[in-house]
């Protein structure tokens, strides 16, 4: 049901009202997610060029003004279904603070923590490596496509120090670090996988032993 709230900011709570519509924002979180997922499959199918702002309107049977209005741009819409897909839904949870993060720290040994950050790591691989082709192919044409991919490869790079130092219980080597984000990147995911035909199961065990292999090797 609607409310209608006084507005704090008026002397005496009357003057100015605002109108809250619970329903009016489920409707709007809705067309996000049916957008989002219109979104990620075009761009995973088709890439940044063979995708375009009316293709996922279309997808999604909404107009183009409403993908406008809850995105803004082509290029923001890219990005938040890579954020979308890194994490795997559209609630407000940053990765380090959900369950399948926390539970590497929780492993009682190197190996329990090195599994389940492989684990981690290659389901996050699966759900984003063809967007993150299409975020690349964007970048050498559009400024701020240019600039979210080089953000998001320095927070992958950071986030790969913070997992090897849970993996270690101490800050790895910086050389051990480099060798981790070279090994857990998406396009390694895509020519094994993709190129390949490996299948998740068996990169993931692969990617276990060369975490292992490196965070055992004398610094």
């Amino acid at each position: 049901m609607a409310t209608v709230e006084p507005d704090s900011a008026v002397p005496g709570g009357s003057g100015t009202r605002r109108y809250r519509s619970p329903l009016r924002r489920m409707q709007a979180a809705q067309t996000r997610a049916v957008v989002l997922e219109a979104a990620t499959r075009l761009f995973a199918e088709r890439g940044w060029v063979g995708t375009g702002v009316r293709d996922v309107a279309r997808a999604a049977a909404v107009s183009v003004e409403t993908v406008y209005a809850t995105f803004g741009s082509k290029a923001d819409l890219l990005k938040a279904a890579l954020e979308v897909a890194i994490v795997g839904d559209d609630a407000q949870v940053p990765l380090a603070d959900r369950p399948v993060y926390m539970a590497i720290g929780a492993g009682r040994t190197t190996g329990d923590r090195i599994e389940s950050g492989a684990r981690l790591i290659a389901t996050i691989n699966e759900r984003t490596y063809r967007l993150a082709v299409a975020i690349r192919q964007g970048a050498t044409a559009d400024a701020t496509l240019a600039a979210v991919a080089a953000d998001l490869e320095g927070q992958r790079r950071r986030a790969v120090a913070d997992v090897a130092e849970l993996f270690l219980g101490h800050h790895a080597d910086p050389g051990q670090v480099d060798e981790l984000w070279v090994q857990t990147h998406d396009q390694v995911y895509a020519l094994l996988v993709g190129e390949c035909g490996w299948s998740p199961v068996r990169y993931e065990s692969w990617l276990t032993d060369r975490i292992e292999e490196i965070l055992g090797r004398p610094v």
